[in-house]
């Protein structure tokens, strides 16, 4: 225990350290209120929008959907010019938010003009938006400012936090509770406490999905005790976690299985091991966070008024 709080301690001290690269759980998403884009310009739209987040520090890799970086277009002029070829031209106002989408609050707004010209709508839609530059000083000084707000609001709600995650693994939700500790971001007052959490309760998951594997397993092969019951069986076994209890068996079982399996089938069945023991808390928080973006992956697209790129 006290090398695994010395290790979540280790993580905090680098993340202070570099507070301005933190990553943060912010997501892009659309208004369903707002006029509907063509779909190839919504498309562009998002990849610039992701491109914004990449290039200052923001991955979104857990797709938690509580913050989200909003467009939103305004029309200030739009006329054709006429050919051949026809042309389009937009003058368009561009307004970014960064939003707490639960909550509705603004928490950080950008905006800028742009004008666009193509042969037709969507072409003048993606002329105006490769105008936008990621690494301007205003965008920089937008995110910035929205990494703050967000940073604050985990700073104020952490342990809110954390006492949900319990109960939804109480709940036997465990899946759900590892996204919402996973969301607290490195830079923030809770994040050792969230870790600490987090991997309890990983630890809770690991032990109950090791030991169905590890009976759905039994079962196959106690069914059919040929070589496609031992590949179906031996593929299970080598999905438990090598923290989880049930590992030892399925390990006992697993090597059961391949002495008793057929000398003519290849065999490449081999138990999961963790890649070097000196930095196991590490590879068990990155295990963690694995669970709670498939978790994210797996949520309605559509919340709160908002669409969810993905």
């Amino acid at each position: 225990m006290r090398r695994l709080l010395f290790f979540i301690q280790l993580l905090c001290v680098s993340a202070y350290m570099m507070a301005q690269e933190c990553d943060l759980p912010l997501s892009v998403a659309f208004s369903t209120e707002s006029e509907a884009l063509p779909v190839s310009t919504q498309r562009a739209l998002a990849n610039k929008l992701k491109q914004i987040l990449t290039q200052n520090g923001v991955s979104g890799i857990l797709e938690y959907e509580q913050f989200a970086l909003v467009p939103k277009f305004e029309f200030l002029d739009k006329h054709i010019v006429a050919g051949p070829p026809v042309k389009h031209v937009y003058n368009l106002s561009v307004i970014l938010e960064i939003r707490d989408t639960q909550e509705s609050t603004l928490f950080s707004t950008y905006s800028t003009e742009v004008n666009g010209v193509g042969e037709n709508e969507t072409k003048a839609y993606m002329s105006a938006i490769r105008q936008i530059g990621p690494q301007s000083r205003q965008i920089k000084d937008f995110i910035s400012r929205g990494r703050a707000k967000i940073t604050s609001y985990y700073d104020k709600n952490f342990q809110r936090i954390i006492q949900k995650a319990r109960l939804l693994s109480k709940m036997n939700k465990n899946e759900e509770a590892l996204y919402h500790l996973m969301s607290i971001p490195e830079c923030c007052s809770g994040y050792a406490a969230a870790m600490e959490e987090a991997l309890s309760i990983f630890q809770t998951h690991i032990d109950r999905e090791g030991e169905k594997l590890l009976m759905k397993a039994r079962a196959i092969w106690a069914a059919g005790n040929n070589d496609k019951a031992a590949a179906d069986a031996a593929y299970l076994l080598t999905q438990i976690d090598p923290s989880s209890k049930a590992y030892p068996q399925a390990s006992k079982l697993l090597e059961e299985i391949k002495q008793k399996s057929s000398k003519n089938a290849p065999w490449n069945f081999k138990m999961q091991v963790y890649k070097d023991a000196v930095s196991l808390e590490g590879q068990r928080i990155e295990a963690a966070k694995a669970v709670g973006v498939a978790f994210g992956k797996g949520q309605p697209k559509e919340k709160n008024n908002f669409m969810f790129v993905r």
